[in-house]
């Protein structure tokens, strides 16, 4: 995934870049029907800068492909696994105390543990930044 970014503001070895938003309709957001006003609206991300941009140069910035496709995988399954989870272990566990609504209840605890679920994300999430790095990274500088 490649975009193209204009340098607004330096922060030590890291740059904050402004990129403009990329609709889900494709671009024709008059004919869309759920205003998600991305013609105008705008991203503001901070990246290393390893190529030495200055503040008002227009770049190219790329998405590591391996990276997204582990931060996908985090994002979808790792609540989609604690949904299930929570409802198995929920409906087993009021099953066997014997109560009569025991389904609801086990939605209920599957619920629960979709919530916490987000709170694991997040924890993961700061592991990779510390880790790893940016998703992102400055390709060249166009101008």
């Amino acid at each position: 995934m490649e975009q193209v970014g204009v340098i607004r503001k330096t922060v030590g070895d890291q740059v904050e870049v402004e990129v403009k938003r990329f609709s889900g309709c494709g671009g024709s957001c008059s004919s869309c029907s759920s205003s998600c006003s991305a013609e105008t609206s705008t991203l503001t991300v901070r990246i290393n800068n390893h190529i030495g941009a200055k503040v008002g140069d227009l770049v190219e910035i790329k998405a590591k492909p391996k990276k997204i496709l582990k931060y996908t995988f985090i994002i979808y399954m790792i609540p989609f696994f604690m949904l299930v989870m929570g409802i198995f272990i929920g409906v087993n566990y009021f099953k066997a105390i014997d109560k009569s609504n025991y389904e609801i209840l086990g939605f209920g605890v599957g619920m629960v543990f979709l919530a916490m679920s987000f709170l694991v994300i997040r924890l993961v999430d700061r592991y990779i930044n510390k880790k790893e790095g940016n998703l992102l990274e400055i390709t060249r500088i166009i101008k």
